[in-house]
């Protein structure tokens, strides 16, 4: 979750985000990972959304929902620990979301996706992805069959 510099509101969780905490959110659009994960999280505490100010406002893209805590229009909204970082902000982390690149099986050896598959084995990019803040590669390039 990304909050201004200093968390002055003080939100420790989706609990905070209710109106009676004064807190204004940030949303990102229907459809959205991101948007998902709230609203998963929210039925999980029992936390109606008509509660929360800001819940209809959305956003398309992380970094618009850090500028918007940035300009202090919103106190709060789920986004990336980089775009976060990218404005000053703070960063309240709350789970982890894994990414899969599907591949049809009958692509995945041709010469189109070479470089890139090439890419994810490659130490140096792997370095570089591991040291940017939030994200993990132990399972990067990990090649699972189905079907």
């Amino acid at each position: 979750m990304i909050v201004a510099k200093g968390n002055p509101k003080e939100i420790v969780g989706f609990a905070d985000l209710a109106f009676e905490q004064g807190v204004r959110y940030v949303n990102r659009q229907r459809g959205a990972g991101t948007r998902i994960l709230l609203d998963y999280e929210l039925a999980q505490h029992g936390i109606d959304a008509s509660k929360i100010a800001g819940y209809d406002r959305e956003e398309y893209t992380h970094l618009a929902v850090a500028a918007a805590v940035a300009s202090g229009t919103a106190d709060a909204g789920l986004g990336v620990r980089a775009a976060a970082r990218a404005l000053d902000l703070d960063f309240i982390p709350v789970g982890w979301e894994r990414y899969d690149l599907v591949i049809p099986k009958e692509h995945y050896e041709g010469p189109l996706l070479a470089p890139l598959l090439s890419l994810l084995e490659d130490p140096r990019f792997r370095e570089a992805v591991a040291a940017l803040d939030g994200y993990r590669v132990e399972e990067m390039g990990k090649r699972v069959e189905h079907g």
